[in-house]
Order: C-alpha cells, then structure tokens, then sequence
C-alpha cells in the first residue's frame, strides 16, 4: 500500500491542473463541454496512473500513458503558462503509442503439443502478433509527432489567446493542416494494425480464445485495440472531408477503453497482493500443524478448494507430497517453472480460475513450502518405490512357493503314494511265496517310502499351505501347529476370513516363527491372532530367559513390512512377545 502513496500524489498533482483548466475552459476541452465527459476524461488519466502503480510489466509506459492523456488537455487558452500550454500539444497524440507499446509482450494461455501437451503454459508471443504490435506503434509514435512537435502552432491558426507554443516548427497554418491530415492517417494506421494485431493473437492462443479474451491479459489486450480505435475514429471525423460525428464523443469512447485497461492491469495486481498476504498467513498455520500443506495454502490464496499440487521428481514421474504417483490431466493444470526448471504444477479440478499474476505471487510467496514439500516428495517418492519393490518380491516368493507346493504335491507325493502302492501289492504277492525274506524286504522299503512321503509332505507344508488357500488362516495355523515339534499353545484365531494378501502375511510370520522355533524350542510359546481395528494383531510370546538363540526377529519385521506391517517387541517378567500388526482397511 505504501508504494502506491507517490503514485497517487502524482495522480492528484496531474489531475489537479486539469480539472482547473477544464472549470475555467471546459468549453474548449478535448471531452467536450459535458462535464460528465471531463470528469470521465480526468478519472482515465488518474485511473491509469494508479494501475501502473498497482501492475508490474509495462507500467512506466502506462504511467507516462496516464500523464500525457491528462496534459493533453492542457492545451487549452486556460494553460497556466506556455511551457504547460506546449506540454499538452506534445501530449496530444502521445498516449496511443504509449498504450499500445505497453503491451509489448504479453503472454498467451496456449497449448504447445511438442512440449506439453494439452497443458496450460505461458509463453512469448510469436512473429505474427510481435511485427503487428511494433507497426501499431511505430504508427502512433509518426501520429503522435506530426500532431504534436511538428504541428503548427494554435496562435498561428488563429487562437489569439493562447500561450505560446515553445517547439512549434510549422508556422503556416496551411502546413500545419497538412501535417495534422497525416497524423490522423497515421493514427488510423496505427489503430488497423492494433485490430490485426488483436485478431493475428487471439489466432495464435490455438485453443480456447475466449477464455484467453475473458483474462485479465486478454482484456487488457482487447481495451488498448479499443482505444486505438476510438482514438483513430476521433482523428477520422476530424480530417478535412470526413464524417460529422462530433470528435469529443470517440474522445469519451477512448477514456472507457482506458479505465478498463487500467481495471485489466489493476484487479490482477491487486489479486496477487491478496494472494501473498494469504500465502504469508496460511504458511504460518501449515508449520504450526503438519497436517496441512503448500496446496491448503495455494488454495486459500487462489480461492481454489480444489486446487491439488504434484511435483516433479528425477525418475520423470510426478508425485504428491506424500510420494505417490500423480497423472498430470490433460487440461486444468498450471506449470510452476523457475529459470526453466519445473517447480511444481498446480492441478485444478475442472476449468481453472487462475490469474497468472496471482499465481505467480502466490507460488513466489509459497516457494519454502513447495521446495520443502518437492524435496520430501522426492524422499517418500524413493521410500514406496522401495516398499513396492518389497512387496512385489514377497508377493512373487509367496507365489513361488505355493508353486512348489503345488508341483510336490502333485508330482513327488503323487508318485509315492503310487509306490506304496505296488510296494503293498508286491508284499502282498510275496507273502503268498515260500521265501519269506522278500515280503520282509518289501514290507522294509515300504516304512521307508512311507516315511518319505511324510517328509515330504512336511517339507510341502513348510513352503505354503494349500489348506491357506482353500479353509482361511485359522485352519492352516490349527494344521501347522499340529505338525510343529514345537509344545505352542494357540490362544486366539479369526473366525472369518481375512483379505488373501494378509492371511499369507500372517501365516508366513507364524510358520518363520514355528521353523525357529522347532530349532530352538521354547517352553511355553503361545499364538493369538485378532482384529484390532483396521488391523489384524499376530502376538506370538514365549520364555526368554529359555532361549539361547535368534527366532530371526530382523527377518521377521521386513517379511511385515513387505506387507505394510509393523513388528514390536515386549519384554517383560522373563517373556518375550513379537506383536505384529498388518493393515485389513
């Protein structure tokens, strides 16, 4: 606010002098002798000013634009002096290459398809509407001198009471006429190449050249083309053999069109004002409470409840604040880019309502956060890749081992069982013959093919539970304990079933424990498995102070984390308890 007192006095200095020339000549004035007209003329002066305080890019241009639209009426019998008096015929014209030349460029919404495909981005103007432009300048620059400096001065052509005009150069009213002819055919000049101009961008925007004409730049944009215009067609009725529509009233035509771009110039400034100060005090409340974050903020200082923010990461992916895989959408998304380095982009759930300035104030404000948050995207980013690749892992050995499971139970055990049975029919036959000692050795290799089968059998329960797969965890746990050489009690099992990625986690924790175990018995162990929640809690617990070796604790808590499980560990009165807890939201 405080930047904006030296403009103001600036405005009121200015405007000052031209409302005491127009209350002392308004007759004569360039608005006409409305007075409603003056003050419009004097609020367009002073409104543009005021913008080029508020705006950022161009605004000395349209500061001097502000200025010499107000000293244009200076050339007026009531001028206090002739250096005013000649301030305001330099200034005559002067405002139309200014307000034009303020343009310069202007960015457009478009969507490049080489780069980002149907992504909003800003990006410079092209050839087309850049030579345009320059032509419309040039041509208000060549209207402006011949009407102003080159002119013939207002005493010459017969205005016995005006001042004097110090740089007149044309002192024949003939030439001066001539010299003024030219001027305006300069300035229609320069207002057909502003139409071009305008059109030749609105061309180029590619996509949407409504939206981009509904923006403040667009608006912006379409107001300077409409004072050119209004300008030319003032100058037009004015040229010897013209119309006879009264100049004064295009003069009022041109001073809406420059309160509306002092609007288009101001409103975005302000909104990016507005959005800073929001930034400033919503970052105090997202370090005081975690849970909130650079879109909470950003989306407060937008207005945009549904504004989201992703973030780039080394990999090419872009990813949310908490490391997850984000698909950028087709439309609706607003690149952050610094020094041509992608910062951050601004996803919004449907058409976007976003003003460049506010946006660029808000990111500028917002950048600690949105670095602090890229980099902890970055890391969290790395930690799922990771826990994905654990999980992917852990998920192909489950399945492998149920393969092998699979394979053994079908092939192996299969072609033993079929063993036995032509053993039993062999020994059968055997005992019916008078050498007794080949039943004895059949009866021999049958025990020991039957003991086989049954390591088998144990060794293709040790590597997955088809049981698992077919009855739930209750019953597989019931089935391995059984067949555990270790004494363990189960002290509490599920009666329904669980989703199928946590009973194999459970199951796989139980039977790592009961393969420890049976290695190293422990006196006392015990199982319980429940729900807690939107957990399942696996609690195996056995004496301590009886074991002399590792139940494999370490492997045991990644086998849960491949899962998404946690692994804790109670000592107390001489008992150990493993507690894990796997996810079933």
């Amino acid at each position: 606010m405080a930047r904006l007192l030296p403009w103001a006095a600036v405005a009121a200095v200015l405007s000052g002098v031209t409302v005491n020339v127009l209350r002392l000549r308004g007759e004569v004035s360039l608005a006409g002798p409305s007075v409603a007209a003056q003050v419009l003329d004097v609020a367009a002066g002073a409104a543009l000013l005021l913008a080029a305080a508020a705006g950022s890019r161009g605004k000395w241009l349209l500061a001097a634009a502000g200025a010499a639209w107000l000293a244009a009426e200076w050339a007026n019998p009531a001028a206090p002096g002739a250096v005013l008096f000649t301030v305001g015929l330099v200034a005559f014209l002067a405002p139309l290459p200014l307000v034009l030349a303020s343009r310069w460029g202007s960015p457009l919404t478009s969507t490049d398809p080489a780069a980002l495909p149907g992504r909003r981005r800003y990006s410079p103007m092209g050839k087309g509407p850049a030579v345009l432009l320059a032509a419309a300048v040039l041509f208000g620059v060549a209207a402006a001198v011949l009407t102003g400096p080159l002119a013939a001065s207002p005493r010459d052509a017969g205005c016995t009471d005006c001042p004097g005009d110090l740089i007149a150069v044309a002192h024949d009213p003939a030439l001066g006429t001539g010299l003024a002819r030219l001027g305006g055919q300069a300035a229609i000049g320069a207002a057909l190449a502003a139409v071009a101009w305008l059109a030749v961008t609105l061309t180029a925007t590619r996509t949407q050249p409504r939206r981009w004409l509904l923006s403040p730049e667009g608006v912006a944009a379409a107001a300077a083309t409409g004072f050119a215009v209004a300008v030319a067609a003032g100058e037009w009725v004015t040229l010897p053999g013209g119309g006879a529509a009264p100049a004064p009233g295009w003069h009022a035509a041109a001073g809406v069109m420059l309160l509306v771009l002092a609007a288009a110039v101001a409103v975005p400034a302000l909104c990016a004002a507005d959005a800073r100060r929001v930034i400033a005090r919503v970052a105090v409340a997202v370090a005081d409470n975690p849970r909130h974050s650079a879109a909470d903020a950003l989306g407060a200082a937008l207005r945009d409840t549904t504004l989201s923010v992703a973030y780039p990461t080394p990999d090419g992916t872009w990813r949310d604040r908490h490391g997850q895989v984000v698909a950028l959408p087709g439309q609706g998304v607003t690149l952050v880019t610094d020094s041509g380095e992608q910062v951050a982009a601004l996803i919004h759930d449907g058409p976007a309502r976003t003003d460049r300035a506010a946006i660029t104030e808000a990111a500028s404000a917002a950048r600690l956060l949105l670095d602090t948050e890229r980099l902890e995207a970055g890391t969290l980013a790395r930690v799922n890749d990771l826990s994905t690749a654990r999980r992917l892992a852990a998920e192909a050995a489950d399945a492998a081992r149920a393969g092998l499971e699979r394979d053994l139970h079908d092939g192996a055990q299969q072609r033993l069982v079929a063993l036995r049975y032509a053993l039993g029919l062999a020994s059968a036959h055997a005992e019916r013959l008078p050498e007794r000692d080949h039943a004895a050795r059949l009866a021999e290799a049958d025990r020991a093919a039957e003991l086989a089968l049954a390591s088998l059998r144990d060794l293709a329960h040790g590597i997955s539970s088809g049981a698992l797969a077919a009855e739930g965890l209750a019953s597989a746990v019931r089935t391995m304990v059984e067949n555990s050489p270790a004494a363990v009690t189960i002290r509490e099992l599920p009666a329904e079933r669980l989703p199928e990625p946590v009973e194999r986690a459970a199951y796989r924790f139980i039977a790592d424990f009961l393969a420890a175990a049976g290695r190293l018995p422990p006196p006392g162990a015990s199982i319980a498995v429940r729900r807690s929640g939107q957990d399942v809690v696996v609690e195996v617990e056995y004496a301590r102070a009886d074991m002399t070796g590792d139940l494999g604790s370490a492997h045991l808590a990644d086998r849960l984390a491949a899962a998404g499980g946690q692994l804790h560990q109670i000592d107390r009165g001489g008992r150990r308890r493993l507690i894990a807890s796997l996810p079933c939201g």
